[in-house]
């Protein structure tokens, strides 16, 4: 079922990639199945999975729940545009295999839903981690209704910008995640242009840390191999984002435009790209220039790949235990 086609009578379509995820998935899956409504489907795309994701899934026997397979694997955006595809809920909502939507939380969305504008294409809440905090960080106070201008200026207050997204199928009639990719900003930012976002105060997931194969938390050996592997993705990513909305950023929020000329740098790096890289670093936001952390990750880069990946796994590891105590 086309975005742009009539909604039928479902309320929500869940949309869960999944990559060998057979150890998590059924978490997921049951947090709705247990929500208590019946005005919604679970749609799980298997991105090629070589452990037991479709079996444990195909095992509910549940009508509610459909499994799709990718034909190759393409990555987490491509999945969910596969699923995005056949979806026949008035709002498609993002559900992570890693994610578990807590006791009354599908009834406090619906309600956020019901109340939105009509202008109004994301409805996104709040998400608490399981090892404490609630992200995104620093938590808005309040609910508010963003235009672009404001959405800018909200996302460059953020140190962690993971929310749960429930989308107006009408927004995929025009805006779609970057097939191929793991790193989906530049849709974010055109919804955005497009769509007000609502961001809610509402807690409605829980998002664990057990997932062996998250973006944002690994050893870092295995950080390190899988920035290598995953360095032409962000960079395109981070070009992408430059190149379509640094006059807006510019304007709106200029440390969000620093902070994606840096991953340029960063990523360009990683992926080999010497000139590319230092051609963002010379010619970018003068701020690049400023940061001793970003001149010295830039020298280790023009040492190899290999060097930068292992320095800054290593440095962000730091970090994240002095954060952790």
């Amino acid at each position: 079922m086309s975005p742009d086609a009539p909604p039928s009578d479902l309320r929500f379509s869940f949309i869960i990639p999944a990559y060998n995820r057979a150890g998590m998935i059924l978490r997921a899956v049951r947090s709705v199945l247990a929500s208590g409504r019946d005005d919604y489907e679970i749609i799980v795309i298997d991105d090629r999975s070589t452990d037991d994701t479709v079996a444990v899934v195909e095992s509910l026997g549940d009508p509610r729940v459909r499994v799709l397979r990718q034909p190759v694997n393409r990555g987490v955006c491509a999945a969910r545009n596969a699923g995005i595809d056949v979806a026949r809920g008035r709002w498609l909502v993002m559900l992570d295999s890693d994610f578990e939507l807590l006791p009354g939380g599908l009834d406090l969305l619906a309600a956020r839903c019901d109340a939105a504008p009509d202008d109004v294409g994301n409805v996104a809440t709040v998400c608490r981690w399981d090892n404490g905090p609630d992200t995104p960080i620093p938590t808005p106070t309040a609910s508010a209704v963003l235009d672009l201008p404001a959405y800018l200026r909200f996302v460059s207050t953020l140190t962690v910008s993971e929310w749960f997204n429930c989308y107006r199928r009408e927004v995929f009639a025009t805006v779609r995640f970057p097939g191929g990719r793991a790193y989906e900003a530049s849709f974010h930012l055109a919804a955005a242009a497009r769509w007000r976002f609502w961001m809610c105060t509402d807690r409605v997931v829980l998002i664990h840390t057990d997932a062996s194969n998250r973006i944002t938390a690994s050893a870092p050996r295995a950080l390190a191999r899988r920035q290598l592997r995953d360095a032409a993705d962000g960079a395109g990513d981070a070009d992408s984002v430059v190149r379509a909305w640094a006059p807006q950023l510019r304007q709106h929020a200029p440390g969000v435009l620093t902070h994606y000329e840096s991953k340029q740098v960063m990523q360009h790096l990683l992926a080999g790209h010497r000139l590319e890289a230092l051609d963002t670093f010379l010619r970018g936001s003068p701020s690049l220039r400023r940061s001793p952390r970003l001149a010295a990750f830039v020298a280790l880069g023009l040492i190899g790949p290999e060097a930068l990946a292992y320095a800054q796994s290593y440095v962000s590891d730091l970090l994240r235990r002095r954060r952790e105590g």
